[in-house]
């Protein structure tokens, strides 16, 4: 369970002079899990206060908000203090007061509840009286997510650095074809494949890895035979009662024969200051 998280509302202000806001959306932020969750209201209090209010261009600004979160790459190493979250935020996220719109400090609170899920609900509950509350969109940690996040790590520090790495490559024996998403080369030839095993059903989990000790077992002479060394970037569920079908997953995996390497989503960043270390000596 995640020990804290960190939120800041967003508050609509209709006037300065008249110093009112309202609460009309809040963006979440949980450090161990390392995502941004954004839950947005309505416009239809602020109207009802105020009927100048442009609700068009209230709802185009939630639009953006909810597309900046879900393209959101983490790259804080640990627990970012307010005042880096707050300057994050207004780089990122929303420009500070964007047509009378505003995050509001950053506040850094205990999860005291079972999962992310239930303090967003609860949140949101509490802090978005009177709104009709959409649900917020939990981003999956897919490959897409994974495969990201491994990108933000490598080309913040240089971005001429992709050029190092090929994309897409095939592998192919007689009855395997593979493709993996990433490629790069130093005393091996070493290729990069995300898993996901972000689902909410352990059959799900199972047979996503089942499939891959498959392919693995296939290809292992291939590899042994071309000093191939397999990477595989591992997600894991955020449905905590999922976690022992995950770690029997990665067993599973773990026993296919062939040269390979398995980094979970908290080895991820020490997993790419090697690969950062191996390609910038070649």
């Amino acid at each position: 369970m995640t020990n804290y998280f960190t939120y800041s509302i967003l508050q609509y202000k209709h006037s300065l002079t008249l110093g009112e806001s309202i609460n009309v959306g809040i963006l979440f932020y949980f450090p161990d899990e390392r995502i941004f969750e954004f839950v947005s209201g309505d416009g239809y209090r602020a109207k009802a206060i105020y009927p100048d209010f442009d609700n068009s261009l209230f709802n185009g600004y939630l639009r953006a908000i909810i597309a900046k979160v879900k393209k959101h790459v983490d790259l804080f190493n640990e627990k970012p203090v307010n005042s880096d979250f707050a300057d994050y935020i207004h780089k990122n996220i929303l420009a500070e007061d964007a047509a009378g719109l505003v995050f509001h400090d950053p506040v850094s609170v205990k999860n005291v509840f079972g999962d992310i899920k239930k303090a967003i609900d609860e949140y949101s509950k509490l802090l978005l009286p009177g709104i009709n509350i959409e649900k917020p969109s939990i981003i999956k940690h897919n490959e897409n997510y994974i495969i990201k996040k491994f990108n933000g790590y490598i080309l913040q520090h240089d971005k001429s650095l992709e050029k190092k790495f090929k994309k897409n490559e095939i592998i192919k024996t007689d009855h395997i074809n593979l493709k993996f998403d990433l490629s790069w080369h130093n005393n091996t030839y070493n290729y990069i494949k995300p898993i996901n095993f972000d689902f909410t059903d352990e059959v799900s989990i199972q047979t996503k890895a089942a499939t891959y000790f498959g392919y693995i077992t296939g290809l292992g002479e291939y590899a042994s035979s071309n000093n191939v060394r397999f990477d595989f970037l591992i997600t894991k569920p955020q449905i905590n009662n999922l976690f022992r079908a995950y770690e029997n997953a990665l067993d599973f995996i773990d026993n296919a024969k062939a040269p390979k390497k398995i980094i979970t989503e908290d080895q991820l960043e020490s997993y790419s200051n090697v690969v950062l270390s191996e390609i910038s000596s070649d």
